[in-house]
């Protein structure tokens, strides 16, 4: 059963809270995927300190991820089952049943973002996978607290497409920023962090400090939609026996729209982000750089990515967001396998890095319009959720949504890990690296023919019923 008001639509201030805390995520995130298995096991043979194995390392992050996979939507059930109403052990947390989540998920965030990257052991130890591993999941599992119901509150603030689609775009400047910050700026900040690098050594110290920096700015910007968003959403307006429950997941497993949701991305980014994982070593051992190199790689990615964000509303409007989607996944699926192209060419450094730039800005087209779709394209689809069972989970969506994106992360370490492993990581036997680049184009194809397959509907969710067909 639906709200019985019309929901209010969102201020720019709550736009502008979320698009900060979606920094926040960046922060959170992409620091360990971007630079954990790096960090872990390092390129062979360069004077790096390698902690574990390049064919165990992967399966920290395989079996971070698989936690965090299944703690999602449990997270996304609870968060829609809370009472809005403040409750006896509430402290001082806002009332809600997102805010609270957001919290005390960017809370306790702090602690597991800067112990992950303190190993017990200075040198390869079993006890360092067993180290990382447990930490990974404690990470996985407070930053889906914060996450999933973050990621609840743009649907349920935002009802109409017009609506959806500014969300959209807030959240994805948030994104790209983040990324910027995130997955550019660390390359530079690692090295001028490292006191080491003064005598031309290597040492832990630049990837410390940076983890400290991000975790402290991270929780500040979580906190603005704690203390700025209004929750919509009232429980005491809505029947207990009509709060959504477990029986939402084998709902969502029969709603069509998800089904090509998840198939689509769960392909495409067991490619994309494997592409991710290898960057670090394909810029040392290709583009004969360091960290430092990532962000001037990075830099035209993130560039065009925002000039991409700031064309998809002109777009959306003559375009149904499958299709937008869909050039998103064609411009990046087309780019990925630069990797293996650029790395073997006979052409000199110079050149090499200067293609690179090229085909990360072409990538960043892409990814800009991916980011600005995804709210939209799940707000839909929880609408329609909405058609058929009369509860409102944006939650549990999010959740189960979280659950694909894992399920792909989980893939693409392993894909990304055991061709290195396979094939070589080290200078002079660097086929390991390059070959991800088209295994990921394959991945990203799989997941274009997927959405094509997406069905084009009119959901008007305020009158609860559906206007079109398939």
């Amino acid at each position: 059963m639906t709200q019985p008001h019309r929901q209010q639509e969102f201020s720019w201030l709550e736009g502008l809270s979320i698009c900060l805390a979606m920094i926040g995520v960046q922060l959170s995130s992409e620091v360990m995927n971007q630079w954990g298995t790096y960090f872990y096991s390092p390129s062979a043979g360069v004077g790096r300190t390698i902690y574990v194995t390049v064919g165990l390392v992967g399966y920290i992050f395989i079996i971070g991820t698989t936690w965090d996979a299944f703690t999602g939507p449990l997270i996304g059930m609870w968060s829609d089952r809370t009472q809005t109403r403040r409750g006896r052990f509430a402290w001082f947390a806002p009332a809600g049943r997102r805010r609270p989540f957001i919290f005390w998920g960017s809370l306790l965030m702090v602690g597991t973002s800067i112990a992950f990257w303190f190993p017990p052991v200075a040198q390869t130890s079993f006890l360092n996978f067993l180290y990382g591993t447990l930490l990974l999941c404690l990470h996985w599992t407070v930053f889906g607290l914060a996450l999933t119901p973050l990621n609840a509150l743009g649907p349920e603030i935002a009802r109409s497409e017009q609506a959806r689609v500014r969300i959209g775009i807030w959240t994805a400047v948030g994104l790209i920023i983040g990324l910027a910050v995130a997955a550019a700026l660390p390359g530079k900040l690692i090295v001028l962090l490292d006191p080491a690098r003064v005598a031309d050594t290597y040492s832990a110290v630049g990837y410390r400090r940076l983890a400290v920096l991000l975790a402290l700015v991270s929780f500040a910007l979580f906190q603005f939609p704690v203390w700025l968003v209004k929750e919509r959403y009232d429980s005491e307006a809505v029947p207990s026996e009509q709060l959504p429950g477990f029986s939402g997941i084998f709902d969502a497993f029969r709603n069509r729209l998800f089904i090509i949701y998840t198939i689509t991305f769960l392909l495409f980014n067991v490619g994309f982000l494997a592409v991710q994982r290898v960057l670090p070593y394909w810029v040392e051992l290709s583009l004969n750089g360091d960290e430092g190199m990532v962000t001037e790689l990075l830099l035209p990615f993130i560039i065009m990515a925002i000039i991409a964000i700031g064309s998809v509303s002109l777009l959306a409007r003559v375009l149904h967001k499958k299709w937008v989607m869909a050039i998103a996944l064609l411009i990046i699926t087309t780019g990925l396998p630069s990797i293996y192209v650029i790395g073997v060419s006979p052409l000199s450094i110079d050149m090499k890095q200067l293609l690179a730039k090229i085909v990360f800005g072409y990538c960043g087209i892409g990814q800009g319009f991916m980011y600005a779709m995804l709210t939209p394209m799940l707000g839909e689809i929880i609408d329609y959720d909405e058609t058929r069972s009369g509860q409102r989970r944006e939650a549990l969506y999010n959740g189960l949504s979280g659950l694909v994106w894992k399920a792909a992360m989980g893939g693409s370490i392993l894909l990304a890990t055991q061709s290195m492993n396979l094939f070589g990581n080290a200078p002079g036997k660097v086929l390991g690296v390059l070959l991800v680049g088209p295994a990921a184009g394959f991945f990203g194809l799989l997941g274009l023919l997927a959405i094509v397959r997406y069905p084009v509907l009119h959901i008007v969710p305020d009158e609860n019923k559906e206007t079109g067909v398939p």
